[in-house]
């Protein structure tokens, strides 16, 4: 049966123009994220800026496992790490914009607000280009991929710090946290953010085994970027 995933995988590996291309894609991708978390990352000590920008974080990773893969580097923890975080903060993203719709889609925000979701969307699925290569990983790299999202889920909720006299949290919702406390929508959207708290411990759990799941069925012998005709 005919796969497009796998055909658009096969496809951009045996195309350095256009392995090129997704890499440029996520610079642009990382360079908006970067401008996007600025704010957040201004009010933010320096010590904990790894734990601000989750999506871009993750974007920026995927340029370089897609360039050690074409140098035909393999670091199998990395991309096991990338792969998850692309495809969790990606969907984690759609599901926010959708969850505080009534913040992201109002009127003045409705039109970035769905160019975000389509980007997110994109970025969830291009963990799609890793899965042949987190297919052979060991079980200790997968662990040590759970054991960094369960750290850094755990940073974004439970390590406040100071801002101006008010408390602020390094979550990727926490300007909007800050900002709307002492105002009537406080409580409401407040309970919303505690919600996409558990929400977030819960997808620590099922994207690493998701994405494990989905690498083991992945069947496609694809050539190495460079490697020469009739290798795979």
């Amino acid at each position: 049966m005919f796969n497009p995933f796998k055909w658009v995988v096969g496809l951009v590996y045996g195309d350095k123009r256009l392995l090129a291309l997704i890499m440029l894609i996520n610079v642009v991708g990382s360079a908006f994220g970067l401008y996007y978390y600025w704010e957040q990352l201004m009010m933010t000590p320096w010590y904990y800026w790894l734990f601000v920008p989750d999506c871009p974080l993750y974007t920026f990773f995927m340029i370089f496992a897609l360039l050690f893969i074409a140098m035909g580097k393999r670091y199998d923890t990395f991309n096991v790490i990338t792969a998850v975080g692309l495809a969790m903060y990606g969907a984690w993203t759609m599901f926010v914009l959708i969850y505080f719709r009534e913040v992201y889609f109002a009127p003045q925000n409705a039109l970035m607000s769905a160019a975000l979701w389509i980007s997110h969307c994109g970025m969830a699925l291009e963990c799609i280009f890793l899965l042949p290569y987190v297919k052979k990983a060991s079980i200790v790299s997968w662990v040590v991929a759970a054991a960094w999202f369960l750290l850094q889920t755990f940073m974004d909720y439970f390590v406040p710090f100071t801002y101006y006299g008010q408390t602020m949290r390094l979550h990727p919702l926490a300007l909007m946290e800050f900002y709307t406390q002492g105002m009537s929508s406080f409580g409401f959207l407040a309970a919303k953010i505690d919600t996409m708290m558990y929400i977030t411990f819960a997808m620590t759990f099922i994207f690493p085994a998701l994405i494990y799941a989905v690498s083991r069925k992945w069947a496609l012998a694809i050539k190495e970027p460079g490697a020469a005709p009739g290798k795979t």
